[in-house]
């Protein structure tokens, strides 16, 4: 009898090292910039015009447009939106509740057409690790699709955080193995990646950093997760 099991490639090590080096690509051309310039000048708050542009490009700014008789709408909507990530970083309540809180403030600032709301809780997830909660893991559909496939079924992921933190966490500590080898590795890569020679002394460095790791295996969810059969795409 023929098998029904899907072929997978989530225990290669070559897509945790694909992940590896293309996500030090991304941090240098994409992340790098946002974590720095969110907070200028060391500042505890959000600047809204970059929490704008992160939105746009890790595609969660849909219900922050301009309304048709208030041309400065959208920019007042992340004005709000800053001040209440600003407000849920420096909250001393747990990761979830933070998410929580955040998506709801979220929803109110830029209602959206959705039942779940899952977009607002991505939305929270990925704001609040870029304004520095490096414990809140970015909820992403690719990951949702990856996480459920490794598990064998989706259940609530896409709509329960607590749920989905930890599945991530249940697979994130199923995979320790390929991703300390991807990191050991990852120093000798430099030269293949686009990460300039004057800032390979501060990529080694970031190398180290847990919240990196954690990243790779971000990286390693989005890439497992695209299409039916997942793929080595990139997100950059």
């Amino acid at each position: 009898m023929k098998s029904t099991k899907t072929k997978s490639n989530v225990s290669a090590p070559w897509l945790m090292k694909h992940s590896a080096l293309s996500y030090a690509n991304q941090w240098f051309m994409t992340d790098r910039k946002f974590m720095k310039e969110l907070r200028k000048n060391g500042s505890r708050v959000i600047d809204a015009l970059v929490l704008g542009d992160l939105a746009a490009k890790y595609m969660v700014a849909r219900g922050f447009k301009t309304e048709k008789d208030n041309p400065h709408s959208s920019s007042q909507r992340w004005v709000t939106a800053a001040a209440h990530l600003t407000a849920a970083a420096q909250s001393a309540e747990h990761a979830e509740v933070k998410v929580h809180t955040l998506a709801i403030e979220l929803g109110k600032v830029a209602p959206v057409k959705s039942i779940t709301g899952t977009n607002l809780l991505s939305a929270a997830t990925k704001f609040l690790w870029f304004a520095g909660e490096h414990e809140v893991r970015i909820l992403d559909k690719r990951a949702v699709d990856a996480l459920g496939r490794l598990r064998g079924v989706r259940g609530k992921l896409g709509v329960d955080y607590e749920q989905y933190a930890a599945v991530w966490k249940d697979q994130l500590d199923a995979h320790k193995g390929v991703l300390a080898e991807a990191l050991v590795d990852l120093p000798r890569q430099l030269a293949w990646t686009c990460i300039p020679s004057d800032v390979h002394a501060e990529a080694k460095a970031v190398f180290k950093e847990r919240w990196f790791a954690d990243r790779i295996f971000d990286k390693y969810l989005w890439t497992l997760g695209v299409g039916a059969d997942g793929g080595a795409t990139s997100f950059v």
